[in-house]
């Protein structure tokens, strides 16, 4: 072993006694003391004291002081289960998130608002239809351009949401002031067919913007995402129906396999591998518990980081809402529900909705029922991706009814 010259011996002990020197005539500082914290800690700390000192004025007798609201951590909150900025109305934090190209909790960002109007032309439209009425972004745009004394239909399946936005629509100038007439409909948009033709009402514009909105996906406990656990539901309507749980417990695994492939598009031997896994007993409870299944299985193709789990998540919510027989009733009954010259517009946000629609839009315009069709979906714009990242997989197609 090499030894140390007597020179750097030295060095290294007077280094060392003037460290310890340091030490010992530095004033002594309370470990408490927040000027010594980080920045996290301090506001933790802070916090504490704030509760105690609440607990000490209320056996006093005395009236106890606001406690502070609870953190979250990071810069944006992330969840339901916290108090958020956002929901408190705080609009420099509002803005910082949408900035950043994300969806503050508990809003949804309509996605290709412009171009929408676009292709519905509501200019002269006496009668027109929101399929999937949801946070009422689109709404909100059909009741500006619609003309005076149209009428609007607002549909959506889930009721929590229809008349919270029923609410916030009916305070809208135009339709305060009833130059547009708005109305709701709480019901699958599978059944729009039906109750235009019950209400005998030929639509001039209709829209459907396919899959689940933002608040549904940010609040854990509806069961949409895996990234906060919460109870494995996915029902669009929580007031029916079985939740994503109970029908992975009663479906076959032939039947489970078969939602991953065609809602999901994994392989063959992916969708099996999938379907065993997600069903081994006990079935998953939990949005978690069923991302760890997913993860554990090694799958053929390769895929980026939880991609497969985001896959499987999304078959498994179309599977439960039944989700593919709405869409198929729905382009079933359009052409139908739209009056001549009508025009409709689809959202679509993956590729099993996308099939359903460009096929029954091809097969109406072949047999002369469209007059025109989207030959290419529209996306959205470079800059609308980079401000709202979920509408990055989203694809619009338009028809027009013949006037035949």
């Amino acid at each position: 072993m090499r030894h140390r010259s007597p020179l750097l011996r030295a060095f290294v002990w007077a280094a060392t006694r003037s460290l310890v020197r340091s030490f010992s005539h530095a004033p002594t500082r309370n470990l408490c003391d927040s000027s010594l914290r980080l920045p996290g800690l301090r506001a933790a700390a802070t916090a504490g004291d704030d509760a105690a000192a609440a607990r000490d004025v209320a056996d006093d007798g005395a009236a106890a002081p606001r406690v502070r609201r609870k953190r979250y951590a990071g810069r944006y909150p992330r969840n339901f289960s916290e108090k958020y900025k956002e929901r408190a109305n705080d609009a420099a934090t509002v803005e910082r998130v949408l900035v950043k190209g994300g969806t503050p909790a508990g809003t949804h960002v309509p996605i290709m608002v412009a171009e929408c109007l676009e292709h519905l032309r509501v200019g002269d439209a006496a009668v027109a239809v929101d399929c999937t009425l949801g946070y009422g972004g689109h709404s909100t745009a059909l009741v500006a351009a619609l003309p005076r004394g149209a009428r609007l239909l607002g549909v959506d399946r889930d009721g929590e949401e229809l008349a919270k936005t029923a609410a916030r629509l009916a305070e809208a100038p135009r339709a305060a002031s009833g130059e547009v007439t708005l109305e709701q409909m709480h019901s699958n948009y599978a059944a729009v067919g039906d109750e235009l033709a019950r209400r005998g009402l030929a639509v001039d514009a209709l829209l459907a913007d396919l899959g689940c909105s933002s608040m549904q996906v940010d609040d854990p406990e509806r069961g949409f995402t895996y990234k906060r656990e919460g109870p494995l539901d996915m029902r669009m309507d929580t007031s029916r129906g079985e939740t994503a749980a109970d029908w992975l417990a009663r479906s076959s695994t032939a039947d489970v396999a078969a939602a991953f492939r065609t809602a999901a598009d994994f392989g063959k031997r992916d969708a099996r591998e999938l379907a065993v896994a997600a069903r081994r007993a006990p079935t998953p409870a939990t949005t978690t518990a069923f991302a760890e299944r997913v993860r554990g299985v090694a799958l053929e193709e390769e895929t980026a980081d939880d991609d497969a789990v985001k896959r499987a998540m999304q078959a498994l919510r179309v599977a439960v809402n039944d989700e593919f027989a709405s869409l198929d009733a729905l382009l079933a009954s359009l052409p139908d529900a739209l009056a001549p010259g009508g025009r409709a517009v689809v959202l679509t946000f993956h590729s099993g909705e996308d099939r359903r629609v460009k096929q029954a839009f091809k097969k109406g315009l072949a047999a002369n029922v469209y007059s025109a069709v989207a030959r290419r979906p529209v996306r959205a714009s470079p800059e609308e991706r980079r401000a709202n990242s979920r509408s990055g997989c989203c694809k619009l197609r338009w028809c027009v009814r013949s006037k035949d």
